[in-house]
């Protein structure tokens, strides 16, 4: 598994760096995320200045890890394009605060994965709501991976995964759901 690891609330952010660690173990991960913050900013891309990758301490011991001066979009786009072309999967995150409603349709995080997805990848976004459950959400992601890793779901495919704040032994089940209705999965 190769995955390009984004995210919206910068390079240093712990929620990445907890994702960037549980994926190393089974993945080839390459982080490319915002030098900054940048929440809420959706779907923004950079069009009028030159972008510049830097290097930046890794996420996890042994993962390849650029900080972009753009947005979550942007670090996409050059993930993509320029670092990490040969990613099987874009995952964004891990966000502080869930991506719900109509946050979906302004998350950084969300939007990083929907970059992904418009250029062919399967991609995912997760997010929490409290970041105490960083550990619980890395390994539904690391799941999730693996799912899309196997095959079982379509190959081009976006999700938006929200991880409720419960033990791991708890979550036991995944509801699929859209914006304007509802399916039930066991998983």
């Amino acid at each position: 598994m190769k995955i390009l690891l984004i995210n919206d609330d910068g390079v240093e952010a712990p929620g990445l760096r907890v994702l960037a660690e549980v994926l190393s173990q089974v993945a080839t991960v390459v982080v490319v995320a915002p030098d900054r913050e940048q929440s809420a900013i959706g779907t923004a891309v950079t069009l009028r200045r030159a972008l510049h990758l830097t290097a930046a301490t890794a996420a996890a011991p042994g993962v390849v890890t650029w900080a972009v001066d753009g947005t979550p979009g942007d670090a996409v786009i050059l993930g993509l394009g320029k670092v990490f072309p040969e990613a099987d999967m874009v995952i964004a995150g891990i966000n502080s605060g869930h991506n719900m409603g109509d946050d979906v349709m302004i998350s950084g995080t969300v939007a990083a994965a929907m970059q992904g997805y418009l250029r062919g990848y399967p991609a995912g976004a997760v997010s929490v709501a409290e970041p105490r459950t960083y550990p619980q959400a890395a390994e539904v992601a690391l799941a999730l991976a693996e799912i899309i890793a196997a095959g079982k779901i379509p190959p081009h495919v976006f999700l938006n995964v929200n991880v409720p704040d419960l033990p791991p032994d708890l979550i036991r089940e995944a509801q699929l759901t859209s914006l304007v209705g509802e399916s039930h999965v066991d998983t």
